[in-house]
């Protein structure tokens, strides 16, 4: 077999086992409630007629 199969391999294994990674993520999202006009009651409610 040629080498460089050989190294493709051994890449493929080094990158599967997650020794490839630059940075870890905490695996959550923190979603901050944010006043805006958007989300402003008295811009989307009608009166009722």
């Amino acid at each position: 077999m040629d080498k460089n199969i050989y190294a493709a391999i051994a890449a493929a294994l080094f990158e599967f086992e997650g020794n490839n990674v630059h940075d870890t993520e905490p695996g959550f999202i923190t979603i901050k409630p944010k006043q805006t006009m958007w989300s402003a009651k008295f811009e989307i409610m009608t009166q009722k007629p």
